[in-house]
């Protein structure tokens, strides 16, 4: 029997028809966790949720447990409650992975801001929604490396590999004039 599906196309059992304008589908089954209106900032929020983005849970949550931030609390008690949907979902809780962790803007609060010479401006105090979704670790995932570290710009690794390349240059003429100088004295 074939079924229409939304944008016109119709699905047989050997053709499946891409769904458009759909959230994404996962292929394993995940539990969440949400909390609405958390006063912190997007940029404050988004440097914790770095930390724990693709990390076994235990070893976000003992990530969380050592971050001195605020919004680490946050997103520590949410991990734990993901961990517990999870657990009640049927999932084995000891072997959970920190699938995504999405932020958004919420509301922001207005206060007035008194500046000098009578003036006046607005102060947007900014609050924002936290999204924490576990899964179990499959077989075909692979962890990487995170460094924390930024990256250099490009020019400054330039410069060092030219700097790298001079010092090699000069050592190898070092060691030729030493080689020209000691092949003289014995002579």
């Amino acid at each position: 029997v074939a079924a229409a599906v939304a944008g016109g196309g119709v699905s047989t059992p050997d053709t499946p028809v891409e769904i458009r304008n759909k959230a994404q589908h996962h292929s394993h089954p995940r539990a969440r966790a949400i909390v609405w209106n958390v006063k912190t900032s997007m940029k404050k929020l988004n440097l914790v949720c770095k930390l724990v983005r693709k990390a076994h849970v235990d070893a976000a949550l003992l990530q969380l447990s050592l971050q001195p931030r605020k919004p680490a609390r946050f997103i520590r008690k949410l991990i734990h409650e993901a961990k517990y949907n999870a657990a009640a979902q049927g999932m084995d809780p000891e072997r959970l992975l920190v699938d995504e962790v999405r932020i958004g803007r919420a509301s922001f609060l207005k206060r007035l801001d008194i500046k000098g010479r009578g003036k006046t401006g607005m102060r947007r105090k900014p609050y924002c929604n936290i999204f924490v979704f576990v899964r179990e670790i499959q077989p075909t995932d692979e962890f990487e490396h995170h460094s924390l570290k930024r990256k250099r710009p490009r020019w400054k690794r330039d410069i060092a590999e030219m700097k790298a390349g001079l010092r090699e240059q000069y050592a190898a003429q070092s060691r030729e004039g030493r080689q020209a100088l000691g092949g003289a004295s014995a002579e």
